[in-house]
């Protein structure tokens, strides 16, 4: 799906969206030999009272994927200019966040469960900005993964205004050999943010995980 829109006044973008695979059946129970994972997405931006420009690419994908291909992929470039002869007349804003949730127990491997999750945000009175969310959870040959990126900069040669900022957070447990009590805990996450004139704001995030892999 591709989108484009070129406006002067207000403007909002709304998406949601849920997916879930199973190697199994989904009744709300795992058993051993079933990997199940979850998949979502969101964003939501808005403006009101300046230009806006906005394209957006999505592509949710239910094949197997391989390492150069992901089965969701959402990528989106917005502008927005809030002033009006140097003072400021409108406001952007917006929130992106994509995740998946995974568990189960695979084949000769102990149980796990992993929920990771990453995004971005901005607060713009002027500025571009620019982000890709993608998640690869269906595969037969590469690794589930999750990538995400937020690149905002100024409109010409001044900075942008306002704020931006990122996040990560994950939590990844395991059991060992075939017990399923918790044997591995492990809780991580990130966050970035800037705010006032902003030259440039950066932030790229991947994750990887080898082993809940599957295909159909």
């Amino acid at each position: 799906m591709a989108a484009q829109a070129d406006t002067n006044g207000d403007f909002s973008w709304v998406d949601s969206f849920t997916w879930t695979t199973s190697t199994h059946a989904i009744d709300g129970k795992l058993v051993p030999g079933e990997i199940q994972t979850t998949t979502n997405y969101g964003e939501n931006t808005f403006a009101t009272g300046g230009q806006s420009t906005y394209n957006k690419f999505t592509d949710f994908n239910t094949a197997n994927a391989n390492a150069n291909s992901f089965n969701v992929d959402a990528r989106k470039i917005f502008s927005f200019n809030g002033l009006n002869n140097g003072t400021q007349s409108g406001r952007a804003t917006s929130s992106e966040e994509i995740g998946f949730d995974t568990a189960g127990k695979p084949k000769n491997s102990p149980w796990f469960h992993n929920s990771v999750s990453a995004g971005g945000s901005f607060d713009l009175v002027s500025g571009s900005v620019a982000t890709s969310a993608q998640t690869r959870t269906v595969s037969e040959t590469s690794p589930l993964s999750l990538a995400y990126s937020i690149g905002v900069q100024g409109l010409g040669d001044g900075p942008a205004i306002g704020s931006a900022g990122s996040f990560m957070n994950g939590h990844l447990e395991q059991s060992r050999l075939n017990s399923t009590k918790k044997s591995s805990d492990l809780v991580f996450s990130h966050q970035s943010s800037a705010s006032g004139l902003i030259n440039v704001f950066t932030d790229k995030m991947s994750y990887e995980e080898a082993l809940a892999a599957f295909g159909w």
